[in-house]
């Protein structure tokens, strides 16, 4: 039988007591209405909890992530690229080989490099020399000084363009061309450059993802600024469960919102990048009652539940004290264990409406 008749058939046999309203000891309306017409409507019920904590705000994020998790690998010398060792989503372990570019950048500064070397080694030979000579009184102090400090400066350069050549902890081969390597094992994100391609000097070459933890990021709005600290619960819309790391103090001039970064389990099946809904929790406070979310409608200018009795439904007036897609954390006069529908609310709604 189809629900129209079921509800027709209802109202047939109750035309007046159906939505016979009387004063609870609460209180609060009372609609009159038999097990087997709410079996009838399809009324389901849910059982009242003691609420552990509740919903502050309910808002759109991104999945990010962690600060300094994700590494870029730069190319130190400007070059082409010979070959390419890695694909994006591909594990790699420490010291991997990621890609090969030759570079006339790199041959010119070894070729300094070297030079560099063998001046530094005359410098030295002189300075030696001319030191010995002052130590005997037969040169002049000060003519040892100069030479040595000749080789100081000479030395400062060969360490310049040893640590230009070991940016990167690169690789250099023999045909001029030089490897970057894997700093840390991890995921690789991003290859940005093909074969042939050109690639600038500390252009980012590949990306790496070190860790699996995620963060998520969200636009917490002005009104709830103050009301989410760290180390509030986040709950995600599988049943996931985070905690917000850190909340701005300086909204946006645009967005008029603060910047929320939250942490979230990193075996929840999430990738950077993804959209997703998040609530944000705390403590409840002592007297608060858990609800499903399709339990509280707004009815007559309030908040208000349809809680089971033995005769029908009690209209209870509830104060609203956090939502979020599937629960609601409410106070008022109720007891846990207690049932409220969470279907069927259309036709109790015009029950009540109805007297």
């Amino acid at each position: 039988m189809s629900l129209s008749r079921v509800l027709a058939a209802s109202l047939a046999v109750v035309p007046v007591g159906l939505g016979a309203l009387a004063p609870t000891a609460a209180g609060a309306a009372e609609i009159a209405i038999s097990k087997a017409q709410i079996e009838g409507l399809e009324i389901k019920l849910e059982d009242v909890r003691a609420a552990t904590d509740e919903a502050i705000a309910l808002l759109p994020g991104t999945v990010i992530p962690p600060m300094n998790s994700r590494i870029a690998v730069p190319a130190p010398f400007s070059g082409t690229v010979v070959s390419v060792g890695v694909l994006p989503g591909e594990m790699v372990e420490k010291g991997r080989t990621l890609m090969t570019v030759a570079s006339r950048e790199l041959v010119e500064t070894l070729s300094q490099l070297r030079q560099a070397e063998a001046n530094l080694d005359a410098a030295k030979a002189v300075a030696d020399r001319y030191r010995t000579l002052a130590d005997k009184n037969i040169a002049s102090p000060t003519r040892a000084a100069e030479t040595e400090a000749q080789r100081q400066g000479l030395q400062a350069v060969v360490e310049e363009h040893k640590r230009l050549v070991s940016l990167g902890n690169i690789k250099t081969n023999a045909d001029g061309s030089y490897a970057l390597i894997a700093q840390k094992a991890g995921r690789i994100v991003e290859a940005n450059v093909e074969p042939g391609a050109t690639i600038a000097a500390m252009a980012p070459a590949v990306v790496i993802d070190t860790s699996d933890e995620l963060w998520v990021e969200a636009q917490l709005p002005a009104a709830f600024m103050g009301k989410v600290r760290p180390g509030d619960s986040i709950h995600l819309s599988d049943g996931a469960t985070g905690q917000v790391l850190s909340v701005g103090h300086t909204l946006d001039p645009k967005t008029r919102s603060a910047k929320l970064i939250g942490s979230i389990p990193s075996k929840a099946g999430y990738v950077s990048g993804q959209m997703v809904t998040l609530s944000i929790h705390r403590e409840a406070a002592a007297g608060g009652f858990a609800v499903p979310a399709n339990s509280v409608v707004w009815l007559a200018g309030q908040s208000r539940v349809f809680v089971r009795t033995p005769t029908g439904f009690a209209v209870l007036p509830v104060t609203l004290k956090g939502k979020t897609l599937h629960g609601a954390t409410i106070e008022g006069d109720l007891s846990p264990g207690q049932q409220v529908a969470v279907s069927g609310l259309a036709q109790l709604e015009n029950m009540a409406a109805a007297e």
